[in-house]
C-alpha cells in the first residue's frame, strides 16, 4: 500500500513554517504528501512544490470573501469548497489518511471520515478558541465585531474542539501544556495525543551570516524581537519597558518582523507617545536573514502575554534563539518559562510587566559572563542535545508509520 496522506490548510502555501517542516520530514521518510490549500492570485491550481503535491482552491481573493467562508464554515464547521475538493482528491489518489492543520478544517475532514474510511489526524497549532478572543480584542469595526460574536464565538469553538478531539484518530499538540489541557478539559485519552513541538532544524545554523543587519545600531547593546507581530505577542510590553531604560542609552530594542497595519500603527504610535529613541522597527525580513538577526543580537526577547492562547503553544523563535547561542529574555507564559528554566537558557520576566522586563534586560546588559553561560546552554540543548527538529520529527514519522 502506497504511503500517502493529504494535508488540509486553510491558508495559502508556502507560508506556514510548521506545515513545511512536517511535510518535508514525511517526504524524506518515504511518504507521498498531498496538500489542499487556498490559492493566491496567479498561483497555479496544481503543482509539485518542493516535493509536495499541492492542489489549490479559490476561497476568496479579498478579506470580504474570506470572511464569508469563515462564516459559512462556522455554521456547521464544514467548509463546502474544501470538502468537495478533498473528496475528489482522496478518491482519485486513493488516500486514507488526512492531516488537518489547525481546528477550522477539522470538521470538514471528520465529515468524510466514515464515508471514505479515513484516519484523521488533527494538528492543533494553537488553542484556537482562546486565540479568537485575543485576535478580536483589537477589532474596532462594529460589523466585524458582530460577525465575530455570532459566528466566531470562542464558546462555540470550544465545544467543537471537544468534539473534534474525541472523534479524531490522533490529536497532535505543540506542547505538553496543550496535551494536559485537552486531557483535563475534554477527557481526551492521553494515548491519542502526540506532542510534536516547534523545534528548529539544525540547517538554521547554515544560513549565511550577514554582518550588515544592524549597521544602524553599531556598537549598541541590542535586544531583538523577531517574527510575526500580533496582539498576543507582547511587543507592546517590551516597548513600554524601554522607557525604564532611558538612563542606559546603550540598550536598544530592535523589532524585526511585521503584523497587520492596525497592530504596527499601534506600536509605532506607542513609541511616539512615550517619546522613545531606543526602539527601532526593521520591518519584514526574509527567513534567510533570521540567523543573522538572532546571532548578532545580544539578547533575543519573546515577550508573549500569558493567557489561554500563548500558554498552550510555543514559537519557533524560542529554539532558533537558543541555536543562535544568545541568551533569551522571555515572559512567564507557561511553555516559555518551562523551557528556559529547564535548559537554563535565559531570564524570565513577569508577563505584561514592562518594569520587570527592563530590570531583567539591565541584568543581562551588566553581566557578560551570565549572557555567555545562558547562550552556551541554549546552543548545547538544541545542537548537541535533543531539542531540535531532527529529533522531534521522529515522533511524527513513527505516528504515520503506524498507519501503514
Amino acid at each position: 500500500m502506497a504511503k500517502k496522506l493529504l494535508m488540509l490548510l486553510n491558508a495559502p502555501y508556502p507560508a506556514d513554517i510548521r506545515v513545511k517542516k512536517e511535510a518535508d520530514a514525511l517526504i524524506q521518510a518515504g511518504f507521498e504528501v498531498h496538500l489542499l490549500c487556498l490559492r493566491k492570485k496567479s498561483e497555479p491550481y496544481k503543482q509539485v512544490f518542493e516535493g509536495i503535491h499541492v492542489t489549490r482552491i479559490d476561497g476568496g481573493k479579498n478579506n470580504y470573501v474570506l470572511a464569508f467562508w469563515d462564516v459559512m464554515m462556522s455554521i456547521n464547521f464544514i467548509h463546502a469548497k474544501f470538502r468537495t475538493a478533498a473528496m475528489t482528491l482522496l478518491k482519485n489518489e486513493n488516500i486514507k489518511v488526512v492531516h488537518v492543520h489547525d481546528l477550522p478544517l477539522a470538521g470538514t475532514a471528520l465529515s468524510l471520515k466514515k464515508h471514505l474510511g479515513l484516519k484523521i489526524v488533527v494538528d492543533l497549532h494553537e488553542n484556537y478558541p482562546e486565540a479568537l478572543k485575543t485576535w478580536f480584542k483589537w477589532k474596532k469595526n462594529p460589523i466585524v465585531r458582530l460577525k465575530n460574536y455570532l459566528f466566531l464565538n470562542p464558546t462555540r469553538w470550544s465545544e467543537f474542539e471537544r468534539k473534534a478531539c474525541l472523534e479524531a484518530d490522533v490529536v497532535i499538540a505543540v506542547v505538553d501544556e496543550m496535551k494536559a489541557r485537552l486531557m483535563l478539559e475534554y477527557n481526551v485519552n492521553p494515548g491519542k495525543i502526540k506532542v510534536v513541538t516547534n523545534t528548529e532544524d539544525k540547517l538554521f545554523l547554515t544560513q549565511t551570516l550577514n554582518p550588515e543587519v544592524y549597521k544602524s545600531l553599531e556598537g549598541k547593546f541590542i535586544i531583538t524581537y523577531s517574527g510575526g507581530i500580533g496582539p498576543h505577542r507582547g511587543v507592546d510590553t517590551a516597548i513600554r519597558g524601554m522607557q525604564f531604560l532611558n538612563d542606559t542609552p546603550q540598550i536598544q530594542l530592535a523589532v524585526v518582523g511585521f503584523g497587520s497595519p492596525s497592530v504596527m500603527n499601534g506600536l509605532k504610535a506607542l513609541v511616539q507617545e512615550l517619546q522613545l529613541s531606543n526602539v527601532h522597527f526593521f520591518g519584514y525580513q526574509p527567513f534567510s536573514k533570521f540567523y543573522s538577526y538572532m546571532h548578532l543580537a545580544d539578547v533575543n526577547v519573546i515577550p508573549h502575554q500569558s493567557n489561554g492562547h500563548t500558554d498552550n503553544t510555543v514559537p519557533h523563535k524560542l529554539f532558533q534563539g537558543m541555536m543562535a547561542e544568545r541568551p533569551l529574555l522571555v515572559s512567564s507564559s507557561a511553555p516559555l518559562k518551562r523551557f528556559v528554566t529547564q535548559y537554563n537558557s535565559g531570564l524570565i520576566f513577569e508577563a505584561g510587566n514592562p518594569s520587570d522586563f527592563a530590570q531583567k534586560a539591565k541584568q543581562l546588559y551588566q553581566d557578560k559572563s551570565l549572557r555567555e553561560t545562558l547562550g552556551k546552554n541554549g546552543k548545547a540543548a538544541t545542537v548537541t542535545g535533543n531539542l531540535n527538529w531532527e529529533t522531534t520529527q521522529k515522533e511524527l514519522i513513527d505516528l504515520y508509520d503506524s498507519f501503514y
